[in-house]
């Protein structure tokens, strides 16, 4: 039996943050419904390119929405309110990422739910949350990145402020939402009521800068942009082989007493500038983690010599046989390729609703009860509509083809 089996979401999200939230309850057993305006929500139309897309759907809808039914209901009108109303009902759980003042002008807010179903938990995820005085501000990824000083902290010292390369506040605030949709069902079990929950992006990251404000606020100096580096750490960077890059991080005096003597051992087979190199990072002065960061540019030249000797392989597996924290810098192509990444499941194999399958990231959650993993295709354009009205409401099929007639579902 799936952890969440049983558990009844109504998912009411589009593009990122939402979808993701509803993804993670579906990939653990949840019963997620996917309800979309009539046309579809707005990642349905990421299609531009022709090469990201396989038959009528984009990634977004490929990944993001596997696991779940779909139908369209026009929220706007009599019918479609009637059938939202049935759903809610129905639901323990209902997710929004639509901006502040929306859900109320829809009639689909945490109060008018509430009068519906007394025990439903909603969960509302938003750029800046649903208070304070930037509550309305319009947001993405990377502007929210930039405003909660991600996007300050990241990229070298001389050069443009840089986002992390995947949607991380989109991202982050979609599992943020599927931990705290958690935690109210666990409150709910004590005292019956449900609750709204209120994710905002932009708290999300905050809480992710940690000790970094920490730091900040006890000292009031600045955290500058460091590229690669940690300014708790040396070494902590990337160094070019003969064959790609790789990436060393060393935080703890006897790491760095492993590594200079691994160096030393490999050294034998090295060569001039480079078993010298080795040779010097034997200095007792580099031996504490004050040494080592008043001597970064030193140990980082000698390293850049050192590991420019060998290959990206021969580096990663003597470093890492030696308990060192080391890893290649892969590509995408080769991250997703990796046996470590296969043999855990996370690529994993799903079904087309058109036909064929295609490969996705899988599930991280690794619990020891759960039954076998499953991927359901994700849902075409309202494709179970009909299924969810006469299966889980209860209509007839009278009723049914009179909703679809005056467009109230699609």
């Amino acid at each position: 039996m799936n952890a969440l089996e049983g558990l009844r979401v109504v998912d009411l999200t589009t593009i990122v943050s939402g979808p993701y939230a509803a993804a993670i309850l579906a990939d653990l057993g949840a019963d997620v419904i996917k309800v979309e305006p009539p046309g579809g929500e707005n990642s349905r139309r990421f299609g531009e390119d022709p090469s990201l897309m396989m038959g009528s759907l984009t990634a977004h809808i490929m990944n993001l929405q596997r696991n779940k039914r779909g139908m369209v209901v026009d929220l706007r009108s009599e019918g479609g309110r009637e059938v939202f109303e049935g759903l809610v009902r129905w639901a323990d759980v209902v997710v929004d990422n639509y901006r502040p003042g929306v859900t109320g002008r829809l009639r689909i807010d945490y109060p008018s739910l509430r009068a519906i179903n007394p025990r439903v938990i909603a969960c509302s995820i938003t750029g800046y949350g649903l208070t304070g005085p930037g509550r309305d501000r319009a947001a993405l990824d990377a502007t929210v990145q930039a405003f909660a000083g991600v996007m300050g902290m990241t990229g070298d010292p001389d050069g443009s402020p840089v986002r992390a390369g995947p949607l991380y506040s989109d991202l982050c605030a979609g599992m943020a939402g599927a931990l705290g949709i958690l935690a109210a069902l666990a409150a709910r079990e004590r005292t019956g009521d449900g609750q709204h929950v209120d994710i905002s992006m932009l708290d999300v990251q905050m809480s992710l800068i940690n000790y970094h404000a920490v730091m900040h606020l006890m000292s009031g100096i600045p955290t500058p942009r460091t590229g690669n580096e940690m300014k708790l750490h040396v070494p902590y960077n990337a160094y070019r082989t003969t064959g790609g890059w790789i990436f060393i991080a060393v935080s703890t005096d006897p790491h760095w007493k492993v590594l200079v003597e691994t160096l030393n051992a490999q050294g034998t087979g090295l060569e001039g500038p480079a078993r010298e190199a080795a040779a010097s990072l034997q200095d007792d002065a580099l031996a504490t983690r004050a040494g080592r960061i008043a001597n970064r540019d030193r140990i980082n030249t000698a390293l850049e010599t050192i590991v420019a000797a060998r290959s990206r392989d021969e580096w990663v597996s003597a470093l890492a046989a030696a308990g060192i924290p080391v890893a290649p810098v892969n590509t995408l192509d080769e991250a997703v390729q990796d046996p470590q990444v296969r043999s855990r499941s996370m690529i994993v194999d799903v079904e087309h609703p058109e036909g064929g399958s295609y490969e996705a990231t899988g599930n991280p959650f690794k619990l020891s009860a759960a039954g076998e993993e499953r991927f359901t295709p994700p849902p075409t354009l309202g494709q179970h509509t009909a299924e969810v009205l006469r299966d889980v409401l209860g209509y007839d099929g009278e009723r049914i083809d009179a909703l679809y007639a005056d467009g109230s579902v699609a």
